[in-house]
């Protein structure tokens, strides 16, 4: 914790949740979006998708149509996927492909996003192609993880979320060869931040997530803490220390690091890869994309066990808690009570929440 979060604590100063207006309101919904969501890095996929020249990938965020391209030099770009010439969509999903060909009128771009072909413009005065180009987008590859952030005068990832770097290849020092693996989503029923709340505090972990607790972490030694005076949030635990171990958990601790606003990338003991991504679909709707990796890309029985044991019990369990708390927050008997904010940190703790509450209220203020 920062010394100004421990001041807050020691002070005895009230913290309360947020009013139900920032989960339900649609106005503000719409401001969210623009203020929080299209100006942050989010993450959308895995550089080993996009390893070879001519690989595309589509992703969408909430009205946002985007493409990302690996380029003859091997380069991943981002870019609006809308052609220039009347606004239809350019590609769907993904596969690999030298021109990016508009299925409206057969405009065409390459894949550093310059416009190469538009049928009979030879023969309109002054059509110049080379003026003409895809929007292009803000793209990192983040040790292998791709990020992209549509604020054009954004900052690095390095710049925005200093010493996270180090910390993960501390984790995990091979994990810029890991490769995209397995994948699944689901669509919430939420506010995307009912869902981030949800995953930022482990306060509810013992009565409503018993396998995670004794699969992968040891209850006694988790906590979530800010990460200095950045806005990210470090999870931190010893390897489960019980019988009923989901793998062969040796070898390194649980770390886990949630990027504001909407990722976080995990690492269990003993070196399994994974993430969560929220992405926006409605004030009352997010998906999250569950991903793993692993060394070759390859699912082995270790990997296959924690995916059916992630998917069957911590990633369901969550599904149904998230869908009653929107629910609840509709209520006209809502009322936000005191957060358990405990200056010893720990497992039974909601200071991370109270940090993503101040930054969300920093941004729409």
């Amino acid at each position: 914790m920062t010394n100004t979060d421990l001041k807050a604590v020691a002070d005895g100063e009230q913290i309360v949740g947020l009013d139900a207006k920032y989960f339900i309101d649609h106005d503000l919904f719409k401001q969210i979006l623009e203020k929080v969501i299209y100006k942050n890095w989010l993450l959308t996929c895995h550089s080993s998708q996009l390893s070879k020249p001519g690989d595309f990938l589509t992703h969408t965020v909430f009205d946002q149509d985007i493409v990302l391209t690996c380029s003859q030099g091997g380069e991943i770009k981002a870019f609006y996927n809308v052609c220039q010439h009347r606004g239809h969509k350019l590609v769907e999903g993904s596969g690999n492909k030298k021109l990016l060909v508009c299925p409206y009128h057969r405009w065409s771009y390459n894949l550093q996003g310059q416009l190469k072909a538009a049928p009979n413009s030879q023969n309109v005065p002054g059509f110049d192609l080379s003026a003409i180009c895809l929007t292009r987008i803000q793209v990192e590859n983040f040790l292998g993880f791709i990020f992209i952030n549509m604020d054009p005068d954004c900052k690095s990832m390095d710049e925005t979320y200093p010493g996270i770097r180090k910390e993960m290849l501390k984790l995990c020092p091979t994990v810029e060869r890991r490769k995209y693996a397995h994948h699944y989503e689901a669509d919430e029923g939420c506010n995307w931040l009912t869902a981030v709340e949800n995953y930022n505090e482990c306060y509810h972990c013992k009565t409503c997530h018993g396998a995670f607790a004794k699969g992968i972490i040891d209850p006694d030694t988790y906590t979530i803490a800010p990460y200095g005076d950045i806005k990210a949030l470090h999870h931190t635990s010893r390897a489960t220390q019980s019988e009923q171990a989901w793998y062969d958990v040796s070898g390194s601790d649980y770390g886990s690091f949630y990027l504001w606003p909407a990722s976080s990338i995990q690492f269990y003991p003993g070196g399994v890869v994974n993430s969560f991504s929220w992405r926006p679909l409605a004030v009352d709707d997010v998906r999250v994309s569950r991903t793993f990796y692993s060394d070759n890309g390859e699912v082995d029985r270790v990997l296959q066990d924690v995916i059916d044991n992630d998917r069957g019990t911590t990633f369901q369990e969550d599904l149904d808690i998230v869908k009653q708390v929107q629910r609840g927050l509709q209520s006209r008997g809502y009322k936000p009570g005191p957060l358990i904010v405990d200056p010893n940190g720990g497992i039974d703790n909601e200071l991370p929440i109270h940090k993503i509450h101040q930054w969300l209220k920093e941004a729409v203020s």
